[in-house]
């Protein structure tokens, strides 16, 4: 192989190695042969054995190519669709490609994960074609196939995972029905029971199926984020508003534990999904609460720091964390010390969350913690706006 060829190689596989659609990658093989090893003829033909239909087919022609060679390269393509719409098996499409690839011609097969899927065709005028370049084409068909099973490998991927989220979403929308009429009407007989015997009854079904709702919607978010990237709708407001909001939130759950309570939050504006913000906000304040100790403590402080990060902090002086378990502690349906303190309910999910949501923003988080003497956990966010 002379040094042209060698140069041209390297710089084509390469190219083939960065592509992200079938087609594409089709397209960019017969151009790249065509244009650099003085061909007349290229083609590429794909198959979908399943449903026995066409994925590409795609052919060009050097300028002023002879009447012969498109005769010859019509019969091949006829030929070879024929071979691969009537299933014949692979042994005899391969014994196929291999008696008719000679003098100025190579048919090289198009591997998928194992499966024959297609076929490469290149004519040239040269009557040592094939014997001078065979080597050439079955690199260049090597790399192809490796390219092709990465594409056909994510396809597959990104079609599984677009089913489950379909999925989840479906269920999820057959839960939420119910349990928002269990809340709606709880929330009416609370209002006409107030001072009853019953009251606690209703609020407790009231309670638990927004919990529940909650829940829900975590693991919808979950999903949407394991499978794809969690998106984003960036707007500009006061984190100190929707920090106190959901502070009040949780009144009633801090007087019931006799959690004392305090904060300190800087008053600035900062660039961020609020929606995806108040989330972050509420799992970090709900873990607080949920895994304190009765008369214990929980402070927040929100600040800028010295590159600019807003940063959010909130230490409590509950259960803490077993060293053990540092390394899982946002990992998804992860819960830890849950053999010690099976008093706490929670999914698992909210904590992963935190850390998808953080991470979409460019930001960071962590935490430190101590068994039986309570956890700090913080997050940072960049860019903000005073």
């Amino acid at each position: 192989m002379n040094i042209l060829y060698e140069k041209f190689l390297c710089k084509f596989l390469k190219k083939l190695n960065t592509i992200k659609s079938r087609k594409e990658l089709g397209n960019e093989l017969v151009v790249g042969i065509l244009r650099n090893l003085n061909v007349k003829y290229c083609s590429v033909y794909m198959i979908n054995l399943e449903s026995n239909k066409v994925l590409l087919n795609c052919a060009k022609t050097a300028p002023g190519v002879s009447a012969h060679i498109k005769s010859v390269a019509d019969h091949i393509m006829a030929l070879g669709a024929d071979l691969f719409s009537n299933s014949y098996d692979m042994a005899e499409i391969l014994d196929f490609l291999y008696k008719m690839s000679k003098d100025n011609v190579i048919i090289a097969p198009i591997m998928s994960r194992e499966d024959l899927v297609g076929f490469v065709t290149v004519i040239s005028s040269r009557s040592d074609f094939n014997h001078k370049y065979t080597p050439i084409i079955e690199i260049i068909m090597e790399n192809f196939n490796n390219r092709l099973d990465v594409i056909t490998l994510e396809e597959a991927l990104d079609k599984t995972n677009k089913q489950k989220i379909q999925f989840l979403a479906s269920i999820s929308h057959e839960y939420k029905t119910p349990l928002n009429s269990i809340i709606g009407f709880s929330d009416i007989l609370k209002t006409k029971m107030q001072g009853a015997s019953e009251y606690k009854y209703i609020d407790n079904i009231n309670k638990s199926a927004r919990f529940l709702l909650s829940l829900i919607q975590d693991i919808l978010d979950m999903a949407r984020a394991e499978f794809g990237k969690l998106e984003l709708n960036y707007s500009r407001f006061y984190p100190k508003e929707i920090i106190e909001d959901i502070i009040l939130s949780f009144d009633e759950e801090i007087n019931a534990k006799k959690i004392k309570f305090s904060y300190t939050l800087m008053d600035v504006e900062i660039s961020a999904d609020s929606r995806r913000f108040k989330q972050l906000i509420y799992n970090l304040i709900s873990n607080a609460i949920k895994f304190n100790n009765a008369g214990g403590s929980i402070t927040i402080v929100s600040y800028i720091d010295e590159y600019k990060n807003f940063v959010f902090e909130i230490k409590d002086t509950g259960d803490g964390i077993r060293k053990k378990d540092y390394a899982q502690i946002f990992n998804f349906f992860s819960q830890v010390n849950r053999n010690q303190f099976k008093r706490q309910q929670g999914s698992g999910v909210g904590l992963a969350l935190c850390k998808m949501i953080v991470n979409a923003h460019n930001g960071e988080i962590g935490f430190k913690s101590r068994l039986h003497y309570g956890s700090t956990f913080w997050f940072k966010l960049p860019e903000y706006k005073m």
